[in-house]
Protein backbone atom coordinates (compact mmCIF):
# COMPACT_ATOMS: atom_id res chain seq x y z
CA UNK A 1 0.00 0.00 0.00
CA UNK A 2 1.47 3.10 -0.94
CA UNK A 3 0.42 6.32 1.08
CA UNK A 4 1.24 9.95 0.76
CA UNK A 5 4.19 10.54 4.05
CA UNK A 6 1.43 12.98 5.50
CA UNK A 7 -1.04 10.30 5.50
CA UNK A 8 1.21 8.06 7.07
CA UNK A 9 2.07 10.42 9.70
CA UNK A 10 -1.26 11.10 10.61
CA UNK A 11 -1.76 7.51 10.80
CA UNK A 12 0.64 6.72 13.09
CA UNK A 13 -0.43 9.72 15.24
CA UNK A 14 -3.66 7.98 15.02
CA UNK A 15 -2.42 4.84 16.25
CA UNK A 16 -0.19 6.79 18.99
CA UNK A 17 -3.12 8.05 20.60
CA UNK A 18 -5.14 5.33 21.00
CA UNK A 19 -7.81 5.62 18.02
CA UNK A 20 -7.27 2.51 16.74
CA UNK A 21 -10.06 0.78 18.85
CA UNK A 22 -9.32 -2.87 17.28
CA UNK A 23 -7.94 -5.06 14.43
CA UNK A 24 -8.86 -8.26 13.54
CA UNK A 25 -6.90 -10.36 10.61
CA UNK A 26 -8.92 -12.86 9.11
CA UNK A 27 -6.75 -14.48 5.94
CA UNK A 28 -5.33 -11.78 4.49
CA UNK A 29 -7.35 -8.93 5.47
CA UNK A 30 -7.60 -6.48 8.02
CA UNK A 31 -11.03 -4.75 10.02
CA UNK A 32 -10.67 -2.50 12.34
CA UNK A 33 -12.74 0.63 13.98
CA UNK A 34 -11.22 3.94 14.68
CA UNK A 35 -12.33 6.80 16.03
CA UNK A 36 -12.16 10.18 14.21
CA UNK A 37 -14.78 12.80 13.71
CA UNK A 38 -16.75 10.08 13.56
CA UNK A 39 -16.32 6.49 14.11
CA UNK A 40 -14.89 4.81 11.30
CA UNK A 41 -14.37 1.40 9.85
CA UNK A 42 -11.66 0.17 7.77
CA UNK A 43 -11.27 -3.09 5.55
CA UNK A 44 -8.10 -3.75 3.89
CA UNK A 45 -6.99 -7.12 1.45
CA UNK A 46 -2.87 -7.33 2.40
CA UNK A 47 -2.31 -9.18 -0.68
CA UNK A 48 -3.65 -6.55 -3.40
CA UNK A 49 -3.48 -3.18 -0.99
CA UNK A 50 -7.16 -2.54 -1.84
CA UNK A 51 -8.60 -1.28 0.93
CA UNK A 52 -12.04 1.15 1.91
CA UNK A 53 -12.83 3.29 5.57
CA UNK A 54 -16.51 4.81 5.86
CA UNK A 55 -15.01 7.97 6.12
CA UNK A 56 -15.45 10.55 3.67
CA UNK A 57 -12.28 9.81 1.63
CA UNK A 58 -13.47 5.98 1.20
CA UNK A 59 -10.19 4.92 1.76
CA UNK A 60 -6.25 5.30 1.01
CA UNK A 61 -6.91 7.59 4.24
CA UNK A 62 -5.20 8.06 7.72
CA UNK A 63 -7.70 5.41 9.21
CA UNK A 64 -6.63 3.09 7.07
CA UNK A 65 -2.66 4.04 7.62
CA UNK A 66 -3.75 4.04 11.31
CA UNK A 67 -4.72 0.29 11.00
CA UNK A 68 -1.53 -0.47 8.75
CA UNK A 69 0.43 0.67 11.50
CA UNK A 70 -1.37 -0.78 14.28
CA UNK A 71 -1.49 -4.45 12.04
CA UNK A 72 2.24 -3.75 11.89
CA UNK A 73 2.85 -3.44 15.57
CA UNK A 74 1.17 -6.75 16.83
CA UNK A 75 -2.11 -4.99 17.85
CA UNK A 76 -4.63 -7.35 16.51
CA UNK A 77 -6.74 -10.44 16.95
CA UNK A 78 -6.02 -13.18 14.70
CA UNK A 79 -9.63 -14.91 13.72
CA UNK A 80 -10.84 -17.56 11.42
CA UNK A 81 -14.16 -17.66 11.58
CA UNK A 82 -16.22 -16.70 8.34
CA UNK A 83 -18.45 -14.48 10.18
CA UNK A 84 -15.48 -11.93 10.17
CA UNK A 85 -16.41 -10.21 6.65
CA UNK A 86 -19.61 -9.78 7.89
CA UNK A 87 -19.26 -8.92 11.71
CA UNK A 88 -15.87 -8.07 12.10
CA UNK A 89 -16.68 -5.67 15.35
CA UNK A 90 -18.60 -8.77 16.79
CA UNK A 91 -15.50 -10.58 16.57
CA UNK A 92 -13.26 -8.14 18.01
CA UNK A 93 -15.85 -8.23 21.02
CA UNK A 94 -15.53 -11.73 21.59
CA UNK A 95 -11.53 -10.88 21.77
CA UNK A 96 -12.13 -8.52 24.13
CA UNK A 97 -14.40 -10.27 26.28
CA UNK A 98 -11.87 -12.71 27.31
CA UNK A 99 -9.53 -9.74 28.49
CA UNK A 100 -12.01 -7.54 30.65
CA UNK A 101 -8.72 -5.14 31.59
CA UNK A 102 -7.94 -4.76 27.63
CA UNK A 103 -12.11 -4.71 27.21
CA UNK A 104 -12.47 -1.87 29.74
CA UNK A 105 -10.00 0.46 28.04
CA UNK A 106 -11.50 0.18 24.61
CA UNK A 107 -14.74 0.69 26.38
CA UNK A 108 -13.82 3.78 28.44
CA UNK A 109 -12.15 5.28 24.61
CA UNK A 110 -15.23 4.58 23.20
CA UNK A 111 -17.34 6.13 25.58
CA UNK A 112 -15.57 9.58 25.98
CA UNK A 113 -15.44 9.44 22.17
CA UNK A 114 -19.69 9.11 22.26
CA UNK A 115 -19.95 11.74 25.30
CA UNK A 116 -18.68 14.33 22.96
CA UNK A 117 -20.80 13.04 19.89
CA UNK A 118 -23.85 10.80 20.48
CA UNK A 119 -26.85 13.25 20.46
CA UNK A 120 -29.44 10.86 22.02
CA UNK A 121 -26.90 9.67 24.84
CA UNK A 122 -27.99 6.20 24.27
CA UNK A 123 -24.77 5.03 22.90
CA UNK A 124 -23.30 6.92 26.21
CA UNK A 125 -25.54 4.75 28.42
CA UNK A 126 -25.14 1.67 26.40
CA UNK A 127 -21.30 1.85 26.61
CA UNK A 128 -21.68 2.97 30.64
CA UNK A 129 -23.42 -0.11 31.49
CA UNK A 130 -20.82 -2.50 29.29
CA UNK A 131 -18.31 -0.05 31.51
CA UNK A 132 -19.76 -1.20 34.63
CA UNK A 133 -19.57 -4.85 34.33
CA UNK A 134 -16.16 -5.00 32.97
CA UNK A 135 -15.19 -3.24 36.54
CA UNK A 136 -16.57 -5.26 37.55
CA UNK A 137 -15.15 -8.36 35.97
CA UNK A 138 -11.49 -6.87 35.83
CA UNK A 139 -11.46 -5.31 39.32
CA UNK A 140 -10.51 -1.95 38.13
CA UNK A 141 -11.86 0.21 40.70
CA UNK A 142 -9.96 3.56 39.42
CA UNK A 143 -11.81 2.87 36.82
CA UNK A 144 -15.11 3.80 38.82
CA UNK A 145 -13.45 7.53 39.19
CA UNK A 146 -13.70 8.04 35.42
CA UNK A 147 -17.21 6.59 35.22
CA UNK A 148 -18.60 8.93 38.00
CA UNK A 149 -16.63 12.04 35.92
CA UNK A 150 -18.57 10.56 32.87
CA UNK A 151 -22.10 9.93 34.79
CA UNK A 152 -21.59 13.80 36.10
CA UNK A 153 -21.01 14.95 32.53
CA UNK A 154 -23.81 12.95 31.09
CA UNK A 155 -25.88 14.80 33.55
CA UNK A 156 -24.64 18.33 32.60
CA UNK A 157 -25.60 17.36 29.02
CA UNK A 158 -28.93 15.25 29.18
CA UNK A 159 -30.61 16.94 32.76
CA UNK A 160 -33.93 15.96 32.00
CA UNK A 161 -33.14 12.41 31.58
CA UNK A 162 -34.84 9.94 34.37
CA UNK A 163 -32.39 7.73 32.95
CA UNK A 164 -29.45 9.12 34.95
CA UNK A 165 -31.15 7.96 38.11
CA UNK A 166 -30.57 4.14 36.31
CA UNK A 167 -26.89 4.69 35.90
CA UNK A 168 -26.55 6.16 39.13
CA UNK A 169 -28.18 3.18 40.80
CA UNK A 170 -26.28 1.06 38.70
CA UNK A 171 -22.95 2.63 39.26
CA UNK A 172 -23.26 2.50 43.41
CA UNK A 173 -24.20 -0.97 43.03
CA UNK A 174 -20.95 -1.80 41.68
CA UNK A 175 -19.45 0.41 43.68
CA UNK A 176 -20.45 -1.15 47.10
CA UNK A 177 -18.12 -4.41 47.33
CA UNK A 178 -15.08 -2.28 46.18
CA UNK A 179 -15.90 0.49 49.65
CA UNK A 180 -16.76 -2.81 51.63
CA UNK A 181 -13.07 -4.03 51.04
CA UNK A 182 -11.48 -1.08 52.48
Amino acid sequence: MQFEESTVKKGERYYRKGKVLWVVKSGGKLFSKVLGTYPYYVEIDLETGKNICTCPLGGNCKHVAATVTAYEKGAYFEAFSKSVEVFPEATALEFLNEVPELALDVTLKELRFYLNTDESGSEVARLFLRALKLVERSGREEALHILEEVLEEYRHVFPDYELITKLEEELMAIKAPFQKAL
